[in-house]
């Protein structure tokens, strides 16, 4: 590698973006992945059959739920650990990608 190779990362050049780059990697996913798209809409089910477990998240107002409705609860929180987990695997894929671009504009590969 050259010496007059200057290396910046992503993050050194666009800290202030860098939240807003993390978001549309993810936005791309409900286009792409079916699976998903499927995660989404089971939560979205289940709010519509459970309203009192959507207001679990109001930070406003207490709930009380149900035996049914605390079960539909721990499966929403379920979902949206899978859905993060999916983010983040996009998102290390995404980190893997711009590696091999930096490596290529290096001249290392």
């Amino acid at each position: 590698m050259s010496d007059a190779f200057g290396f910046e990362t992503f993050v050194d050049v666009h800290s202030n973006i860098f939240e807003e780059y993390l978001s549309s990697v993810i936005a791309k996913l409900p286009k792409e992945n079916e699976e998903y798209r499927a995660i989404q809409s089971e939560i979205e089910e289940l709010y519509e059959k459970y309203p009192k477990v959507l207001d679990v998240f109001d930070m406003e107002k207490s709930a009380e739920l149900s035996g049914q409705e605390c079960t539909a609860l721990i499966k929403v929180m379920e979902l949206k650990n899978k859905l993060t987990d999916m983010e983040m695997q996009s998102v290390y894929f995404r980190g893997c990608y711009d590696s091999a671009g930096y490596m290529k504009k290096a001249g290392i590969l």
